[in-house]
């Protein structure tokens, strides 16, 4: 694994880590004005938009699209069940405290995870490379000479 790619993967564990904070406190909330599974579809819908974006312009540095918003919560639901079934047999058949398998069953998962999530943000981009149509700019530089490539074609 190349040192974008640990890069890659730190700051998407950190973004969940956040989303998982952003889900709280929006369940929290709104638990206390809505039903209880009212608040926790928005609480998940809300952290899902944050992820959605946070993991695009920070984590990948590339530009949300409408196509990578739909494939996006592939991931989280590819999460949601292997660590239920990983948590499950942990459980059942090993005997482990469910508060330890529950976090075990969430790192071992993580991977799995940033792979599907890096694939619906990056997938389907034009260009020669991964998401090369959709890059942000890292400078304001960068953002100049792509101006300027871009006039000079079209002369």
């Amino acid at each position: 694994m190349n040192a974008r790619a640990v890069r890659q993967f730190t700051v998407f564990a950190v973004v969940g880590l956040a989303n998982t904070a952003v889900y709280y406190a929006v369940y929290v909330t709104a638990d206390r004005r809505l039903p209880y599974l009212a608040a926790h579809v928005l609480g998940y819908a809300v952290s899902l938009v944050c992820s959605f974006l946070l993991n695009s312009a920070v984590t990948l540095r590339v530009r949300p699209t409408w196509h990578a918003f739909a494939r996006y919560p592939l991931s989280g639901a590819t999460n949601v069940v292997a660590s239920g079934i990983l948590l499950h047999l942990a459980v059942s058949q090993l005997g482990v405290d469910e508060h330890w398998a529950a976090l075990g069953a969430g790192v071992l998962v993580t991977p799995l995870s940033f792979l599907l999530a890096r694939w619906a943000l990056t997938s389907g981009a034009r260009g020669t490379g991964p998401a090369a149509a959709t890059r942000l700019p890292a400078a304001a530089g960068e953002r100049t000479r792509d101006l300027e490539r871009r006039l000079l074609r079209h002369r």
